[in-house]
């Protein structure tokens, strides 16, 4: 029964990673490597998984803890500055950047996670429960590959139709999150289930949702067509109010009105099998519908949905008559192409989602000192209960392998090295390392920093920094060394009545 069940587990994660492998075209590295996941000690663990938690500890409080990430579409080296001596400057050939931006995508994307306090405790040992506070701010920005398309080809007469337009081209939200967890080791199974629910209260969003700019020319170039359509998105504490002359005013207002009322939730599952040697685990986290966003919500949105013009040319018998030239024509031409992007303002609330991550990882230990651990994690930008856009196609995914040292039973060092295939190249060095202190056994000092770079600040293009403080509470066994131990006879007379 139980070889039934671990199978049926193993062949749920593989199934789970075989279903979102085909998406990874032209995604990038995701830039936290999930460095804790297998830790020995650190509370981060259960941030990744809510069944986990940290191994021979009773409670652990987390306090100040930063977390910044950034991902960019090509490193330096990829960009390829040349020095040119004769000139004695420095060049860069657009053409062969834009050549390579065709191939990986042109995504911009970074993140910061400030935790502001959090802790967890056993009950007994089969239940523990975790609790956490904390601040993040997300920002996306993705170039239309059909602009680049049109830069880098740019002839209508052999490319008839371009579209330059494309969904969840800018993104930011800053949102405050309060999560309360918990998770269950089952007492006939090797097996531990944890579950988390996340409250979110957004703070700021501005979106470009959607941009499309659809470009036609006829076979025989007898005329060209462009059709635009928007839609831009903002909520939050700030007041966006549009003026008279059609400009923009932000208005904070009092107190009152920057506290944040867009609420949201999301939840994390997760489990962890222990079999044998190895720690089976898998998890999802965020998963759910999002924010919504409801405190001075704005759309802004065309006043005519897909407008478009047809230029058909110009005749210059009307356009030129007896010396003089009609300037209605140029007229006519501008308020066709100002009535493409005259805009309204709409009031309505919306909901917005947040990336959503997976993770499936295997680790085993060898006695105290060394945890060696793989991790398949992969994260769905747009969220996977996506109530904004349908586009649930960008999916990035990394594979990690990693290392633990226990040190001297207060320093823990880990070694982690992350490989991805981008749909075109696979890069196999993306290394990343952790060191945690513990003076006084309590008392834990940890710092991250993950370059992705394999050792060459030149061919950075994705980077993560995290540090912070943790008090951990361990439960001691008791040593038999340090117990006091009976003299032969003193115990030979503790067997011997005695008579009073």
């Amino acid at each position: 029964m139980k070889r039934h069940l671990y199978l049926l587990i193993l062949s749920l994660v593989l199934a789970t990673m075989a279903t979102v492998m085909p998406s990874v075209s032209r995604a990038q590295l995701i830039t936290d490597n999930a460095v804790f996941y297998h830790s020995i000690r650190s509370p981060w663990s259960n941030s990744y998984n809510p069944a986990l938690f940290p191994k021979e500890s009773g409670w652990y409080v987390t306090t100040a803890k930063t977390s910044l990430q950034l991902s960019m579409p090509l490193s330096y080296e990829e960009l390829g500055f040349k020095y040119d001596p004769v000139r004695d400057v420095t060049v860069l050939n657009i053409n062969d950047v834009l050549a390579k931006l065709k191939t990986t995508g042109c995504n911009f994307y970074h993140n910061t996670d400030v935790n502001l306090l959090g802790f967890g405790f056993t009950k007994g040992e089969n239940l523990h429960f975790t609790f956490a506070a904390g601040m993040r701010t997300l920002n996306s920005f993705n170039v239309p590959l059909g602009l680049i398309d049109f830069i880098t080809e740019g002839n209508m007469g052999e490319n008839s139709h371009i579209d330059f337009g494309a969904k969840d081209i800018f993104s930011s939200q800053t949102y405050a999150y309060l999560s309360v967890g918990g998770a269950f080791k089952l007492p006939i199974l090797p097996l531990t289930v944890g579950a988390r629910l996340n409250v979110l209260d957004g703070i700021e969003a501005v979106s470009l949702d959607n941009l499309a700019i659809d470009l036609t020319t006829a076979e025989d170039v007898s005329y060209m067509r462009l059709t635009t359509d928007y839609l831009l998105h903002t909520a939050g504490i700030a007041r966006v109010s549009r003026k008279e002359d059609g400009t923009f005013d932000f208005n904070v207002g009092n107190l009152k009105g920057m506290m944040p009322k867009n609420l949201g939730f999301t939840f994390d599952i997760g489990a962890k099998l222990k079999l044998a040697l190895f720690d089976i685990s898998l998890s999802i986290v965020d998963l759910g519908p999002g924010i919504s966003w409801q405190q001075n919500p704005m759309a802004i949105v065309p006043k005519q949905k897909d407008i478009s013009i047809t230029f058909e040319g110009i005749d210059l018998s009307t356009l030129v008559t007896a010396g003089t030239v009609d300037t209605s024509f140029i007229g006519r031409l501008k308020d066709s192409l100002l009535s493409m992007i005259d805009y309204t303002t709409e009031e309505s609330g919306y909901w917005y989602s947040i990336p959503t991550r997976m993770y499936a990882g295997v680790s085993a230990s060898i006695g105290k000192l060394l945890r060696v651990g793989y991790l398949f994690q992969g994260q769905w930008y747009n969220g996977w209960f996506n109530n904004h856009t349908s586009d649930l196609s960008h999916f990035a995914c990394n594979n990690t392998l990693s290392a633990h040292l226990n040190l001297f039973n207060w320093m823990e060092l880990s070694l982690v090295n992350s490989f991805s295939y981008n749909g075109h190249d696979i890069t196999w060095l993306n290394p990343g390392c952790a060191l945690t202190l513990s003076p006084g056994q309590r008392l834990q000092l940890f710092a991250a920093i993950e370059y992705l770079s394999d050792f060459n600040p030149t061919r950075v293009k994705a980077a993560h920094v995290m540090f912070g403080i943790n008090m951990v509470g361990l439960n001691k066994e008791p040593d038999p060394s340090k117990q006091p131990q009976q003299q032969p006879e003193q115990q030979k007379s503790n067997l011997q009545p005695t008579l009073e």
